[in-house]
């Protein structure tokens, strides 16, 4: 009985011999010399290994600009104000002035915790561009091997993680002071809520970013784009607060409406409606972002400059 072939079915095809012979001088008897490269399934995994190389090395990029973003937060005193100091203070101010019931509480914590992530995210992960040309690598981040778009995901990523842990330690430790009873009928389901965050202010990180790039007053427009939204971004101040003819703001900012989501969730319904606007919301500021980097650093390069002014 002859030896069983325990290849692939795409491997054992065989080409139909030659006339006159089938097999070519010089070739070894019992190997079929193919005229047009490799075997299918030999390009098959060559196919598959440079893939894979490539998802390997863009996680690399994205670990270590996530790695050097989080080192340099380290020594910004701006991240202790925005991560602990106004979590803090907004929700002593907000609830320790009064008695809440259990859900009221719940829409209280999402409140102050979404507007600490929206003030982290302008100016940590938003200012990531603006600091590189300030300390002169932003030519050596968007001219380097490696696409722009990784690094400057990796490092705005790594910045809203940061803040994030930040604001969460600090309310949980105010909600533990204050001894507020915080309702979580659905803890999944906050916890998906809590990754929504995460990912939209990475994406709108990405996008602040780029956007105070191309002007030399990106630290001006970082202040004046924070107590606007505090204002009429519906978290603090509920949208039926707000005048007819400026209700729609709120719908263009995503953190709105996984508020939304928390609030039917703390009230024992799971509407799935807002958690997607967040997330359609969340793939809209990243798309807007790859496309204003690349048209920053297009132009930077045609003027010969990366100043990007």
């Amino acid at each position: 009985m002859g030896r069983r072939d325990l290849r692939p079915a795409r491997c054992r095809a065989r080409r139909p011999r030659r006339a006159g012979g089938g097999r070519r001088a010089g070739t070894p008897r019992g190997r079929l010399r193919h005229r047009h490269g490799p075997p299918v399934c030999g390009r098959a995994r060559a196919n598959e290994g440079a893939v894979n190389e490539r998802v390997l090395t863009a996680a690399w990029v994205v670990w270590m600009a996530l790695r050097a973003e989080q080192r340099g937060m380290r020594t910004r005193p701006m991240v202790v104000v925005v991560s602990v100091v106004q979590p803090v203070a907004l929700l002593a101010i907000v609830a320790g002035t009064r008695r809440l019931m259990s859900d009221q509480a719940s829409v209280v914590v999402s409140a102050v915790v979404l507007t600490a992530m929206w003030s982290a995210t302008v100016w940590t992960a938003g200012g990531v561009l603006r600091r590189e040309r300030t300390y002169g690598t932003l030519a050596r981040s968007v001219t380097s091997q490696f696409s722009p778009s990784l690094v400057l995901f990796g490092r705005s990523l790594g910045a809203t993680l940061y803040s994030a842990g930040g604001i969460l330690a600090s309310s949980a430790a105010v909600i533990v002071l204050l001894r507020l009873r915080v309702a979580v009928p659905h803890p999944l389901w906050l916890l998906v809520a809590l990754l929504v965050v995460v990912a939209s202010g990475t994406a709108l990180g990405m996008l602040l970013a780029c956007l105070f790039l191309v002007t030399r007053h990106g630290l001006a427009w970082s202040g004046a784009l924070i107590y606007p939204v505090f204002i009429l971004g519906g978290l603090l101040i509920p949208p039926d607060a707000l005048p007819e003819w400026l209700r729609w703001v709120p719908t263009l900012l995503s953190l709105h409406w996984v508020h939304e989501f928390v609030v039917g969730i703390s009230a024992g319904a799971v509407r799935a409606t807002p958690l997607a606007l967040a997330v359609a919301l969340t793939v809209a500021y990243l798309i807007a972002a790859v496309a204003c980097l690349r048209a920053a650093v297009d132009a930077g390069r045609r003027r010969g400059t990366l100043e990007l002014v």
